[in-house]
């Protein structure tokens, strides 16, 4: 059975729209690799955005960079990773997403934290940072939290609305507020 015309002209609209964005980034200094899909995402630094091939970043994705001028502060997303919708990476530091990983829905990266000392305003406290690595073959459910300083290990599963809190070994499963060793990963 033959599509629909209107059917195949919104797939070339949309195709059209998705070069163009993608050309606008790249012409901003996104570095991005063969095959990548790139959906309406939110990036005021694109220099800083680091995307392996044949990645998947969908509608909606924000990512932030709260120092874009120091050299040190990016995000590198690797090879054949899909990065779901209404996600935020909040970057100060470096967020490293490996190859072969699923980030769902909702999920929110933060690589920083406020100081909470009594002695100074909310407004001026120091900012603490640490990187965020997330390792191969990680599959993050949707709604998660991935705090300052935490890696992922390889194969690592995290439960849907985890908060996590500290370092997850590989092929473990992980869940909960903050998150804790729910099972393991078996053949």
């Amino acid at each position: 059975m033959k599509q629909p015309f209107s059917a195949i002209l919104r797939i070339k609209l949309i195709s059209f729209f998705q070069s163009i964005r993608i050309l606008y980034f790249k012409s901003l200094g996104l570095k991005m690799s063969k095959g990548c899909i790139l959906g309406k995402i939110i990036c005021d630094w694109p220099s800083k955005l680091i995307l392996g091939e044949n990645c998947e970043i969908r509608d909606y994705v924000v990512f932030w960079f709260r120092h874009p001028f120091n050299s040190d502060n990016y995000i590198k997303i690797g090879d054949r990773t899909i990065i779901a919708r209404n996600c935020e990476f909040n970057c100060n530091c470096r967020i490293i997403i490996g190859n072969d990983t699923l980030i769902a829905s909702n999920t929110v990266f933060v690589d920083n934290n406020h100081q909470i000392k009594k002695d100074l305003n909310i407004f001026i406290q120091p900012v603490s940072v640490s990187d965020i690595v997330i390792q191969d073959d990680v599959w993050v459910g949707s709604g998660c939290i991935i705090l300052m300083g935490v890696l992922i290990g390889e194969g690592a599963v995290v439960a849907a609305g985890a908060v996590v809190t500290k370092s997850i070994p590989a092929y473990e499963i992980w869940g909960g507020v903050p998150a804790k060793k729910i099972g393991e990963r078996k053949n």
